[in-house]
């Protein structure tokens, strides 16, 4: 049997994943004295806290049976490793809370209006960012029929505004995935306050699963009213408002031009008042127009040259004192590192390396992270970015920084970079996503 522990119960007892219940009560009473401020000098109550809660779990027979089900490899029926969390099917990005959504687009043909369904799991930029293009498709050519077509309109325009139409019984599915997975990979914050929103689940055995992950995290001391959820979906006014503008943007354009084509036509006289004036003007023919430079500039350059080892960008202040990577160049060519979410993929620090160098990033906070990188020739503006990118490539692992989940000091790590990579090694990344930040 293939154990995995991602939340350290038996790495916290020193015990192997086949000890018996002697073997862990033993282990408990040895290190309870030696992690104990009370009884040992060495001691300190984040340490002893960390071995008690391994303890409640793995002393209590059905609660080990649980935790041994749910991380064990050869288990397929019950594992969640091999898990991943949910991805947005625009973006392609992890997110944390996804939703399946439909939103509407109509299209009208003087006496027919037809409705068509926009459906996929969207994290919630993208979910707005479809919202606005369907109420745009909507505003444009959802007004052209009769006798239905603008009622269709305002209505599916209005639903778009409010999120679109959610798929419940599939958004509890999609949450119980991520719930899972995020637990396999040790984020069990994260993991505790998705199972919290799906303890009354309309799916029975979602609800059970929820119940029992969440009795399993608050006997290791997951605290409700600490560990809360960010309602990343709440609708905000001011985009309501976006939808409604687009809705009477057509309405109010045509209104428009009808009172212009009512008023006066004053224009035949303008042209004419125009035409003395200019006759009155005398012309000079040796005078020459100063046509504008046509020619194309180019990009603007980054407004500094960087040292090696120079960080280019960084989300966050330095963390002291953090995980570090040592990366080598060995290449002709210069360099920019980036270190990134490995869910969100947003920027986290860059890093500029000349050829032939090496640098150390530092004061790293924790997080789940992959590491690319890509060589070119002079920084473009925003100094994050080569004008002309000569190839990009992403290591393939994403690596877990945790200092608190591991018990141990700051990690480091040790990047070397290549031309032409093999495969396995670092896998080819486009430049244009290389270069979002």
């Amino acid at each position: 049997m293939r154990h995995s522990d991602p939340e350290g119960l038996y790495r916290a007892l020193g015990v192997m994943p086949t000890a018996d219940q002697e073997e862990i009560k033993n282990a408990y009473r040895r290190l309870a004295k030696e992690t104990h401020p009370d009884t040992s000098s060495d001691g300190s109550s984040f340490h002893f806290h960390k071995v008690y809660n391994a303890y409640k779990i793995l002393s209590d027979i059905q609660s080990r049976e649980r935790y041994d089900r749910r991380f064990t490899r050869d288990d397929e029926d019950y594992s969640w490793l091999g898990i991943d969390p949910v991805c947005c099917s625009r973006c392609g990005s992890a997110t944390a809370q996804p939703r399946k959504l439909s939103f509407i687009r109509v299209y009208s043909a003087v006496f027919a209006s037809f409705r068509r369904p926009v459906q996929g799991i969207y994290c919630q930029r993208c979910a707005q960012t479809e919202a606005i293009k369907s109420s745009l498709f909507t505003a444009v050519f959802g007004w052209w029929g009769i006798p239905l077509a603008p009622y269709f309109t305002l209505r599916a325009i209005a639903r778009n505004a409010l999120g679109g139409t959610r798929d419940m019984a599939a958004e509890e599915q999609l949450l119980w995935q991520n719930s899972r997975a995020f637990a396999a990979k040790g984020n069990r914050k994260l993991s505790y306050a998705l199972a919290r929103k799906l303890i009354d689940a309309s799916d029975s055995e979602v609800a059970e699963g929820a119940r029992e992950l969440v009795e399993d995290m608050e006997a290791r001391g997951a605290n409700p009213r600490k560990i809360k959820l960010k309602d990343p979906w709440r609708i905000k006014p001011l985009r309501a408002m976006t939808h409604l503008t687009l809705a009477a943007i057509l309405p109010l354009g045509i209104g428009g031009v009808v009172l212009e084509s009512l008023q006066p036509d004053n224009r035949q006289e303008t042209r004419e008042i125009a035409a003395l004036t200019y006759a009155a003007v005398p012309v000079d023919p040796t005078t020459r127009a100063i046509l504008p430079d046509t020619k194309l500039k180019p990009s603007p350059l980054c407004w500094k040259v960087p040292e090696n080892g120079e960080v280019l960008y960084r989300i966050n202040p330095r963390v002291s004192p953090g995980h570090g990577i040592t990366l080598i160049n060995d290449t002709p060519k210069e360099a920019i590192v980036k270190v990134r979410s490995a869910f969100s993929k947003r920027l986290i620090a860059a890093v500029y390396m000349v050829a032939n160098a090496s640098a150390e990033l530092g004061g790293i906070p924790d997080g789940y992270y992959v590491v690319q990188y890509a060589f070119g020739q002079q920084l473009a503006n925003g100094c994050v970015s080569f004008v002309t990118t000569d190839g990009a490539w992403q290591f393939p692992d994403t690596e877990n920084l945790r200092t608190i989940a591991t018990g141990q000091g700051p990690q480091h790590l040790d990047y070397s970079l290549s031309l032409a990579p093999e495969q396995g090694v670092a896998s080819p990344v486009k430049p244009y996503a290389f270069n979002l930040n």
